[in-house]
């Protein structure tokens, strides 16, 4: 069971570099909203940020720029 739980953080770790390395912020910030929605109201705009790999800032602005509260 844990060798399960094990591959499967090392999946979600690899996607989550790879998007940190190859995607927009605004596409990181859509995929993180579509994938965790409950997450994204729940904590402070700087720890999605730091988990996103991006600015406190920039996260503020591509929320504007959608209209994502």
């Amino acid at each position: 069971m844990m060798s399960k739980l094990d591959e499967r953080n090392q999946m979600a770790n690899h996607r989550r570099l790879t998007s940190a390395i190859s995607s927009t912020a605004e596409k990181r910030y859509i995929e993180f909203v579509e994938c965790y929605p409950k997450l994204a109201n729940r904590f402070p705009q700087h720890v999605i940020a730091s988990y996103l790999g991006i600015n406190k800032d920039t996260l503020s602005r591509v929320k504007r720029r959608h209209n994502i509260k």
